[in-house]
């Protein structure tokens, strides 16, 4: 528990202090940190750490709780849960549409080597020290900022791709057309969230602004994963629709 404790959540003074506590909370344990069947501190500790009232740090641990992240049990404690909440699977067969092969009005914000999070230490396969490369772009239209990207990729597959090609081409573009890898199965998670500090920044919004948030997990067709990236779409400049055909 020492990442937690060491760690302050108070990003933005005129965002709920409970929501930024459910949020700090809510990310650990998507990224392993904090794992399944893991106890928290006691309530009393948590707020004093984060100078709130335990009312407040309540409201945070009943919004985790209501995702189903975690379980409050009376006299015994808060516990994270065995994998959140499950979401239902429907399968979709067909191609997956890439938005825009080539010519892209991309912004890139930076290209850089970083520590991988636990979930994704397991979906690569990572040894120890290993790190992944992440490319962090903006996706434009008349200069105003559609969507937020970030793409990570092993630092072996990252390093023989040119340049321009991170200026102007999709992720999915680079690793069929560049990289001449035959893709295999794609997964992928639609979530509606609210606008973070760091993502408002970035889309121009404002924050707690609705967004659409995706993460795709990419596999070649042998099997390998290939790429992670994760999404955020301005909620006010995109729509989502998918057409059903019955057999």
């Amino acid at each position: 528990m020492r990442e937690l404790i060491a760690e302050k959540p108070f990003s933005n003074e005129f965002i709920p202090y409970y929501y930024q506590i459910a949020n700090l909370l809510r990310g650990k344990i998507e990224s392993g940190e904090l794992f399944a069947g893991m106890k928290l501190p006691k309530e009393l500790d948590l707020s004093k750490h984060f100078g709130v009232s335990r009312v407040t740090l309540r409201q945070a641990l009943a919004i985790l709780e209501k995702e189903g992240l975690v379980t409050r049990e009376r006299r015994k404690g808060t516990f994270v849960n065995h994998g959140g909440v499950k979401s239902k699977m429907i399968q979709l067969t067909g191609v997956v549409w890439e938005e825009g092969a080539g010519g892209e009005d991309l912004r890139v914000i930076s290209t850089e080597d970083v520590e991988a999070t636990a979930r994704l230490e397991e979906f690569f396969g990572l040894g120890d020290g290993e790190k992944l490369t992440r490319v962090q772009r903006l996706r434009m239209a008349e200069q105003t900022p559609l969507c937020y990207v970030m793409n990570y990729l092993p630092q072996k597959l990252a390093k023989d791709i040119p340049q321009e090609d991170i200026r102007t081409r999709s992720m999915l573009h680079i690793l069929k057309s560049r990289l001449h890898i035959p893709l295999g199965k794609i997964q992928q998670t639609f979530e509606a969230r609210i606008a973070e500090s760091d993502v408002a920044d970035h889309l121009s919004i404002g924050v707690l602004a609705p967004v659409l948030y995706v993460e795709t997990f990419v596999y070649s067709k042998s099997g390998e994963p290939v790429e992670f990236s994760q999404i955020y779409y301005r909620g006010d400049q995109h729509r989502y629709r998918v057409e059903l055909v019955s057999g």
